[in-house]
């Protein structure tokens, strides 16, 4: 499984990234553009192969199509469990339902539901697009809660998994915390598992 980061738009890159890894499924992690880039995504991609984990930066109309993983999912075999969406510091600057989507972060049912999800199922593995709230204190130095943070953060208390990979923050990380590797992809920058 090929995992890929942040791509905001730039699908000549991204499908760069598919051509140089042919044959291996793919999972993104989301902001990987608004409705051109998803347009292109389903008129040009295998979306039984690659997929994406959306994050704040998608455009949500395409949440319930085929390339999507939805608010979260679990796959037994692998025991990956992605979990989408994030909080947009840029908000006041964006335009609703153009570059920015009220439902950008799980509601609090959703996460209650992805929450008790993770905590029957223990993931070897999750794929986000945030990090629990420790996770950004500790790597980035945010100190600023949000749903998906907070969220994230309860899951992370319930269960350690061993790998936990995500975006969002943009930077290149990989560190053990709490017997968990977190690895934060840069963007366009990928990890095969």
């Amino acid at each position: 499984m090929l995992i890929i980061g942040d791509v905001h738009g730039k699908i000549n890159d991204y499908w760069k990234i598919l051509q140089k890894h042919k044959n291996i499924n793919s999972i993104q992690v989301g902001d990987f553009g608004f409705s051109k880039q998803h347009e292109w995504f389903l008129k040009n991609i295998d979306y039984t192969q690659h997929q994406i984990n959306f994050g704040n930066h998608d455009d949500y109309t395409y949440l319930d199509k085929p390339h999507s993983m939805g608010n979260f999912s679990f796959a037994y075999q692998s025991g990956i469990m992605t979990i989408r969406g994030a909080y947009s510091i840029d908000k006041a600057y964006r335009r609703e339902n153009i570059d920015w989507w009220a439902n950008e972060e799980l509601n609090y049912e959703e996460m209650q539901r992805a929450i008790d999800h993770y905590e029957y199922n223990k993931p070897k593995i999750i794929i986000s697009h945030d990090c629990p709230f420790e996770v950004c204190q500790i790597l980035f130095g945010i100190n600023e809660k949000s749903m998906t943070t907070q969220g994230l953060q309860a899951m992370f208390e319930i269960h350690q998994p061993e790998l936990w990979i995500f975006g969002h923050h943009h930077k290149s990380k990989n560190e053990v915390i709490n017997k968990t590797r977190f690895i934060c992809l840069a963007e366009l920058e990928t990890k095969i598992l």
